[in-house]
């Protein structure tokens, strides 16, 4: 439950974060370069937002101590798998209709085991796929995001721990107004490289160093009674913590701020 609730938190944002991009400067007939870095940088900010609500959800859900409310015990819905070496969750449905899937696994010096323990274990790994679609207010999305991130340096006495992992998405939002349409769609990898947190997390909230990268490919196509007009570009986004809730971000050349509590991304010129 605490992560399905989590998870919420981030799809109801990744939903207006889609719906932007489709939105942006909709009565243009022209898809611009400007508009594609826009585009990029508020799908990424937003999915890496998400990325750090799901490494505390995954702990709270795997029941190991953070320093923050209700750390333990764990999903006692997840049930252990001897033929995967996993706990699997059951399938959550969030408010949205969207079908969330998780499981984990702890790890003592690569042997799976059936409960964590504080002294041995010193590793999780993480999987988790959304999938579905969602409407409001003439948007709709559809999100397909799978993702398997590991959180190190568990055994024993701990000071911090260090998450690094990979996923993979492909999103798209559709904005229909005033006779307008524009159709987005979002293509990415990313990759999440040494993310580390100082414990506990109630005194230290945010990664205190690492990256999270993420190559994007990003469709639009606006169509309206100006014409229509529809373009593919690439972006390379990379956000940086540095401790602090505004994470820095380079979107290609552009430099962006990304803040971890209400997810706006600012970029310059």
């Amino acid at each position: 439950m605490r992560n399905s609730i989590l998870t919420r938190l981030g799809v109801v944002t990744l939903l207006a974060s889609l719906a932007a991009c489709a939105d942006s400067n909709a009565p243009a007939a022209t898809v611009s370069e400007a508009m594609l870095t826009a585009d990029a940088a508020s799908d990424a900010g937003q999915a890496a937002a998400m990325d750090v609500v799901q490494m505390t959800a995954g702990e709270l859900d795997a029941g190991v101590p953070s320093g923050v409310a209700a750390s333990q015990p764990g999903n006692s819905a997840c049930t252990w798998s001897a033929g995967t070496g996993r706990f699997v969750c059951p399938t959550v449905t969030t408010p949205e209709g969207l079908a969330l899937d998780r499981s984990f696994a702890y790890f003592a010096g690569g042997a799976a085991q059936q409960s964590y323990d504080a002294a041995a274990t010193d590793s999780i790994n993480f999987q988790w796929a959304l999938a579905g679609s969602m409407s409001a207010n003439g948007r709709t999305a559809w999100v397909n995001a799978t993702r398997s991130s590991t959180v190190s340096g568990l055994a024993g006495k701990e000071t911090q721990r260090s998450w690094s992992g990979s996923g993979a998405r492909t999103d798209s939002a559709l904005v229909q107004s005033d006779s307008r349409t524009r159709r987005t769609k979002v293509v990415a990898s990313s990759v999440v490289n040494a993310v580390v947190f100082r414990l506990p997390r109630s005194t230290y909230p945010y990664p205190q160093s690492g990256t999270i990268t993420h190559d994007v490919t990003l469709t639009s196509q606006f169509e309206g009674a100006t014409g229509s007009n529809a373009r593919t570009a690439t972006r390379h986004v990379v956000v940086t913590f540095d401790g602090t809730r505004t994470a820095k971000m380079t979107v290609g050349t552009t430099s962006c701020t990304l803040d971890l509590v209400t997810r706006a991304v600012s970029c310059g010129q």
